[in-house]
């Protein structure tokens, strides 16, 4: 192992210093047929800078980047890549229907004041919103949490706002695995937006019960974790744990729920994300929800932060590689934005979670 990383350090200065010798030569002016040493005086001109600053380190990529560089790019087997023909894109993005309503309609005029502390750490979305946003985020949540049919809004939100407030629950909040990714809201004539109604899928019915057996399914795993000293070590047994209990069926019942995950064993991209990222929080593991877009269509994946960095995580995509190996694949394992852009972009809201610089090897 030693041996191998030293020979990638040492490959990795040569690609750097080629890479700087070009660039000189470009600077100074030398092709591949000049003769450093030449006496020729047409040579000797060549060698006259226009601008001295050139070789002084202004036009040159600093070395230490192209090391970065080079080392970053050898931490991503691209023949290890899901294939386009094995590549599955299942994100349902939240979708709103407004339904204009009379002026007269009554409407929540208190002056709701939150119970909440959702930090910024864990709950990053709700941090992407204002203040009267970040309000009409904290009474939605309250209501799901209650079952309400109905929310009224106290918070002055429009309805160019309320995309990306419901956005930002959904995406903070696995926990909320008895909604659907459909909702109805009311506005009056100035757009403003009154009241808004959940879809919740079937587990809401008998709440208790449905609550159980996914707390149960996941207790397990957290369980196991937390016998574990590093938050990387913690963070692999859950990735390796869901990919050994679900497997990606594209029409799986409640699919973008972490529920289908945990409990029914069957689910598509948000779900593995969701069900990723609520064990993680549980964990005190920060985990975000990405949303995103691949060839195939809408995708979700995770965001990650571990031991001071961010790294980028496509649980769904490693399980299609694990069962097309019969292993356990980490190859969308913390890696960084350049590495996962070969086959992933960023969307929406997700476009402003923090970036990943860097790739985290896993042997």
């Amino acid at each position: 192992m030693d041996r191998d990383i030293r020979a990638l350090q040492i490959v990795s200065v040569l690609v750097a210093t080629i890479i700087v010798i070009v660039v000189l030569r470009g600077a100074l002016g030398i092709d591949n047929n000049t003769k450093v040493g030449s006496n020729d005086k047409e040579t000797t001109s060549l060698l006259k800078l226009d601008n001295p600053e050139k070789i002084t380190g202004e036009d040159i990529q600093n070395l230490d980047e192209i090391l970065a560089t080079v080392s970053n790019e050898t931490y991503i087997d691209q023949s290890k890549l899901l294939t386009a023909d094995n590549q599955k894109a299942n994100l349902e993005i939240n979708k709103g229907v407004g339904h204009q309503v009379s002026d007269d309609t009554k409407k929540d005029e208190t002056n709701y004041k939150s119970s909440y502390d959702f930090s910024e750490k864990m709950y990053p979305y709700r941090a992407m919103l204002n203040s009267s946003e970040a309000n009409a985020y904290d009474q939605i949540y309250e209501g799901i949490t209650q079952l309400k049919e109905s929310i009224s809004l106290s918070a002055e939100i429009n309805t160019d706002q309320i995309k990306n407030v419901m956005l930002a629950v959904f995406c903070d909040h696995p926990e909320l695995f008895y909604i659907d990714t459909k909702y109805n809201y009311n506005y009056t004539s100035t757009k403003k937006v009154i009241a808004v109604s959940p879809e919740y899928n079937s587990t809401a019915a008998n709440l208790i019960t449905s609550r159980q057996k996914f707390y149960q399914a996941v207790a397990e795993i957290i369980n196991e974790a937390q016998g574990l000293k590093t938050d990387i070590e913690k963070e692999q047994l859950v990735y390796k744990r869901i990919q050994e209990i679900c497997t990606y069926v594209n029409d799986s019942d409640m699919n973008q729920s972490a529920y289908s995950v945990m409990v029914n064993k069957q689910s598509v991209c948000a779900g593995y994300s969701r069900a990723f990222q609520y064990i993680l929080q549980q964990l005190n593991i920060p985990c975000y929800f990405c949303l995103g877009v691949v060839g195939s269509g809408n995708h979700a994946w995770n965001i990650v932060f571990i031991d001071g960095n961010y790294y980028n995580v496509d649980l769904s995509w490693d399980d299609a590689l694990s069962e097309l190996t019969n292993g356990t694949s980490y190859t969308y394992f913390n890696i960084s934005d350049t590495a996962i852009s070969l086959d992933h972009a960023r969307r929406d809201l997700s476009l402003k979670l923090p970036e990943c610089k860097n790739t985290l090897k896993t042997e």
